[in-house]
């Protein structure tokens, strides 16, 4: 019998938001704030922003509060509140490589616009140093599963939804539509 002894959960929750508005919003912010450059590598990373502060945001405020919340508890957390946000806005080829966030509980991402061939988010296991060293080509690809791999990929899609833990080492692959940009908002809780 295998027991399942440390897991790491992702939460994943489709939203039914209004996209236009916030996609709206996050173009319009692009134009009036410089990006700042932390995990990506070209596109928009924009300051930390105040969800509560907008109107346009709000639902997606809620959401995530709520979202975060059920996630939290559930994994025997206290409640959460929103740490930071900021937008991402990642263009043909643009990528953010692979980072954590040192310093908060959870971490989450909600896609805004993912135009097709538009990269997917890859996290990887916390222990793919020690699991690359011990298992050198003892496992092929085409069988990894969640106890011998060293990366999971989820695909990101609009209007959809990723909280995890803020350990977790995660990144995004490029976007590969030379026609039209990814957009997401990324956020921190404690």
């Amino acid at each position: 019998m295998i027991l399942d002894l440390f897991k790491t959960g992702v939460y994943f929750a489709e939203c039914n938001l209004e996209l236009e508005p916030i996609k709206e919003f996050c173009i319009q912010h692009s134009y009036n704030h410089t990006s700042r450059e932390l995990s990506n590598e070209g596109g928009y990373q924009s300051p930390d922003i105040h969800l509560k502060d907008y109107n346009v945001l709000a639902p997606l405020y809620s959401k995530i509060h709520f979202e975060v919340n059920v996630f939290a508890n559930g994994m025997g957390l206290n409640d959460q509140n929103i740490d930071n946000a900021w937008i991402n806005i990642n263009g043909y080829r643009d990528i953010n490589v692979m980072h954590c966030h040192p310093g908060s509980a959870l971490s989450g991402v909600f896609y805004v616009n993912v135009p097709e061939d538009g990269g997917n988010i890859v996290f990887e296991c916390p222990g793919s140093e020690v699991k690359d060293f011990a298992w050198d080509n003892q496992v092929d690809h085409e069988n990894w599963n969640h106890y011998n791999s060293m990366h999971w990929t989820l695909p990101a899609r609009n209007n959809t939804m990723y909280l995890f833990p803020s350990f977790l080492k995660h990144r995004v692959e490029p976007n590969n539509n030379q026609d039209f940009k990814r957009i997401s908002i990324s956020f921190n809780t404690k």
